[in-house]
């Protein structure tokens, strides 16, 4: 199993990502709103401390991006959402203001829909 995270630039993608994710079979995911680092201090114009940066984001009006994080069973569904998720967000993920995916492996969990694939018992979950 794996965790993938996506952040992507374009708002108006996540429908259509959540509509694939589900034909691909991935049916739960959690998305919050998120700021780039980069675009916080272009933004505001200066370099700002990380804790004040963070207040100082709730307050302006600086377009958010999207972070998604979902889990996916097997490398081949993992590979595939991506390839979608990039398509999706334009075709290329490493243009700049696009975004960024990467996976992790899930060596342990417990609760949460996770507990639907069980590969060594009810709450030890192994990686490929």
């Amino acid at each position: 199993m794996y965790a993938l995270f996506a952040v992507f630039n374009k708002a108006e993608c996540l429908n259509e990502i959540l509509k694939k994710m589900k034909d691909i079979g991935i049916t739960g995911a959690t998305i919050i709103d998120s700021v780039g680092a980069g675009k916080l201090r272009r933004s505001i114009g200066k370099e700002i401390p990380l804790i004040g940066g963070f207040m100082k984001s709730l307050d302006t009006d600086i377009a958010n991006n999207k972070t998604l994080f979902t889990v996916v069973e097997s490398r081949e569904k993992l590979n595939k959402v991506m390839d979608e998720i990039e398509k999706i967000c334009g075709g290329d993920m490493s243009k700049p203001d696009t975004g960024i995916m990467f996976a992790v492996p899930i060596t342990a969990s417990r609760g949460g829909s996770v507990s639907r694939v069980k590969e060594d018992g009810p709450k030890t979950y192994r990686a490929e």
